[in-house]
């Protein structure tokens, strides 16, 4: 007998849109996180202390987490918030701690705020048969539908169920999932988290 046949329609059809040809099986989805991943290398926020001109400024972060702050020397930044960042900021200028080297306060009771201007560490890349193909942001929470639609969705010439998503992790293994895309919009499959670094290819229809 047909295995295919053992397996009800439904969790056939769910099963075939989560694996296309030559794609790896699909990860779990997880539960969004409303926390943001935090800050990393080449990210650039700009610190405004109440006052102070002289400290006040942006910084780019290097590729070993740091900033190379006044008076506070290389002070780590990475996987923090911006909140935390002007905390740290605060703490290092007003009292004696591990931030601030020199053993004295620079100010007594500091008004700092830290915005963040540019996230340059956490970029997707959408390419192919899209309107506005190019590198955008990674925000919390990113779906790659919501990706297709910053990149000003699909041309007329998009194969919109083969859509690549190419993805590097932590160990460096290359995996690449294949996306059936139109039925995600129509409710048919689940939506795809994406990840900082990932990498969409709509490749064009051959019909």
């Amino acid at each position: 007998m047909n295995a295919r046949r053992l397996l009800p329609f439904g969790l056939f059809f769910a099963m075939a849109a989560c694996r296309g040809p030559q794609g790896a099986p699909l990860p779990p989805r997880t539960v969004c996180q409303n926390r943001s991943a935090g800050l990393g290398p080449r990210d650039v926020i700009n610190v405004v202390v109440f006052n102070e001109g002289a400290l006040s400024g942006e910084f780019r972060i290097g590729e070993d987490g740091t900033i190379d702050y006044p008076y506070l020397r290389r002070l780590v930044v990475a996987g923090m918030q911006a909140s935390e960042v002007a905390e740290a900021i605060r703490n290092g200028l007003a009292e004696q701690t591990p931030e601030n080297p020199t053993g004295h306060s620079v100010l007594t009771n500091p008004n700092v705020r830290v915005e963040i201007k540019e996230l340059n560490s956490r970029r997707i890349s959408v390419l192919g048969q899209v309107q506005h193909p190019g590198v955008f942001p990674h925000t919390q929470c990113l779906t790659v539908t919501q990706a297709v639609s910053i990149a000003g969705g699909f041309t007329a010439l998009a194969e919109k169920n083969q859509v690549r998503v190419t993805r590097i992790d932590r160990q460096g293994n290359r995996r690449t999932f294949v996306l059936r895309v139109e039925d995600i919009v129509e409710g048919r499959a689940a939506d795809f988290d994406l990840e900082p670094g990932d990498v969409i290819f709509v490749p064009e229809s051959i019909t």
